[in-house]
């Protein structure tokens, strides 16, 4: 047969089509997966395709006509099949919102790549060509997926997001496990066997922006507020801020209107939008009020932040020097938070035993974390060198 560089897309548009695609993934135990979708005017993304590839085939699925795609669904909370995906998380999250299938089996190959020594951000053609050598056609990013029918160059595009994706998940499989760190992985990609990474989000309180200044009792409201918000535009398929924005959540949250003409003396709300969700609005509001506030973490002591700031950046060498030592992606440690939160702990004399920071934990710890806590406590300095990375840790005594 064909190998995926050369092979044809198949247009897949009926029931019997798709049951024989299934039976192709299922004798070869794996696929590569993408969508195509749209969400600009919705909450829920619209799926408008799915390319998969087998080993040896192509196939584009068009849900526009009618397909029923519950069964792939299925197929990917299969433990016997590998999905390889390339940042897939959304991808995945099409199926989850529609049949509740977790999937189970998911090899990124984005993620992959900075254990691997890559970046872990690259975009799908640039992996590939570092990958594989292969420069991919560029064009049809922001097209409408949705429009029938699809162009030649639209399908020869949707194809080629899946052409190389099991190769590229080969070559670097390869490499990990040359590296020793196929487990390192294995641990990274659970979490997207989980329900939670494509579940609702109950934390969404916490990405509204402006919410800095509430107090405790304000900000329980908000929490109350965002979770109305949420199930308002899940309902009615409509992206979140199309309702109430940010900043007018908050000012909502600030004010905790106790009517529907209090909120609409509030700057922001559509005077129709007010009517309409007034109601579930002012009973948000009350369940806050009558919430337990919100306590934020406290901050360390002034003392504590100036010498987190001062080293930060030093922990910072420290872990781009050991991750470029091995060959990963320094993202892929830690993030600055991370770091910084490390150094509150260790600065203010908590004990690092119960910390969930992930750097104290597993391989984490053993890269990197151990040699921040050294930095921090004054066992460890730095010093500059002339050749990569450029840094060296001194042990010093105590």
């Amino acid at each position: 047969m064909a190998q995926p560089s050369q092979a044809q897309a198949a247009m897949v548009t009926s029931g019997r089509q798709l049951d024989e695609v299934l039976a192709e993934v299922r004798s070869a135990g794996r696929m590569g997966l993408d969508t195509e979708f749209l969400r600009e005017k919705t909450y829920f993304a619209k799926l408008c395709l799915a390319q998969v590839a087998t080993p040896d085939r192509i196939f584009l699925l068009d849900p526009i006509g009618g397909l029923d795609l519950t069964n792939l669904s299925e197929l990917l909370a299969d433990p016997a099949i590998e999905v390889v995906v390339h940042a897939g998380r959304q991808d995945l999250q099409l199926f989850y919102q529609r049949t509740g299938c977790v999937p189970a089996n998911i090899f990124d190959v984005q993620l992959a790549a900075g254990f691997a020594g890559l970046s872990a951000s690259l975009a799908y053609g640039r992996l590939v060509q570092e990958v594989l050598g292969v420069e991919l056609e560029k064009g049809e990013a922001y097209t409408d997926w949705c429009r029938r029918p699809l162009t030649d160059k639209q399908l020869r595009y949707a194809a080629d997001d899946v052409r190389y994706l099991l190769p590229t998940a080969d070559e670097i499989k390869a490499k990990l496990a040359g590296l020793g760190r196929t487990q390192w992985l294995a641990e990274e990609m659970r979490w997207l066997q989980t329900a939670e990474a494509y579940a609702s989000d109950e934390e969404v309180w916490r990405k509204v922006a402006g919410q800095g200044t509430l107090t405790p009792r304000q900000t329980a409201t908000l929490r109350e507020l965002a979770r109305w918000r949420e199930d308002a535009a899940a309902q009615r398929d409509l992206p979140r801020g199309w309702l109430i924005k940010d900043p007018t959540l908050v000012e909502i949250a600030r004010r905790a209107p106790s009517s529907v003409a209090e909120l609409k003396t509030i700057r922001g709300i559509d005077p129709r939008e007010a009517e309409r969700s007034g109601p579930g609005i002012i009973q948000a509001v009350k369940r806050g009020q009558e919430a337990a506030p919100v306590k934020r973490p406290p901050l360390p002591n002034k003392t504590v932040q100036v010498r987190a700031r001062m080293i930060a950046g030093l922990a910072d060498a420290v872990l781009r020097a050991r991750s470029e030592e091995v060959g990963i992606a320094p993202e892929l440690v830690a993030s600055r938070s991370d770091v910084d939160a490390l150094l509150f702990t260790v600065l203010s004399g908590h004990s690092e035993r119960d910390d969930n920071n992930r750097l104290l934990h597993g391989w984490r710890r053993d890269l990197a974390g151990d040699a921040i806590v050294a930095l921090a406590t004054g066992r460890c300095a730095l010093r500059v060198i002339d050749k990569p990375p450029y840094v060296e840790e001194v042990a010093l005594p105590g």
